[in-house]
């Protein structure tokens, strides 16, 4: 039997690979939502991350950047994690498109405060946008467990748009990522 030529090799890798990017891209938006997190967010915010943990709206592994993950666990229990804010607020956002659930299932958010590492409530942060701090997706969205701690952080690393969790909606996302979010999934 003959060998194809090394020439060759790439373009028979090339379908292979797209195919099973396409495959995990359909098993990603079933109607169950991404497999939930192998473990538990625990009751003080600390992240469990496993190797194979993966982030339900870019795909990364979260456990590879430990230090930009974030955390978003659901009121049946179930944790998800993700590689960066962008992407949890993205969820937050468009939980039906991201989880499969609705937004009011959505329990705790959990991030890490920029300056200390250390777990904080997503919902209390102050959230700064457009600094020099460059996250796992691209442009960081940075969040601040202390407001006092935002001049330093601006003086440091700038920052275009400073925000709290209450303001965070469509418009902001727009403003801060410049682009749009997908459309809501509808029953």
């Amino acid at each position: 039997m003959k060998c194809l030529p090394r020439s060759w090799h790439w373009m028979l890798a090339v379908p292979v690979t797209c195919a099973l990017i396409l495959f995990q891209g359909a098993a990603h938006t079933a109607e169950s939502g991404p497999a939930a997190a192998l473990k538990s967010l625990s009751a003080d915010g600390q992240m469990a991350l496993s190797e194979s943990d993966r982030c339900p709206v870019c795909a990364m592994f979260p456990a590879r950047r430990p230090q930009t993950a974030a955390a978003m666990t659901l009121k049946s229990g179930e944790t998800f994690y993700f590689c960066g804010n962008g992407c949890l607020l993205r969820t937050w956002l468009r939980p039906t498109v991201y989880l499969g659930k609705p937004q009011a299932e959505i329990d705790r958010l959990v991030v890490r405060d920029y300056f200390s590492g250390e777990p904080i409530d997503g919902r209390t942060a102050t959230w700064v946008a457009g600094s020099d701090v460059v996250g796992p997706m691209g442009p960081a969205i940075i969040a601040l467990g202390d407001a006092a701690q935002l001049a330093t952080f601006k003086n440091r690393h700038g920052g275009k748009t400073v925000f709290t969790f209450d303001q965070v909606d469509d418009a902001l996302w727009k403003t801060i990522s410049h682009r749009d979010l997908p459309k809501e999934k509808t029953d």
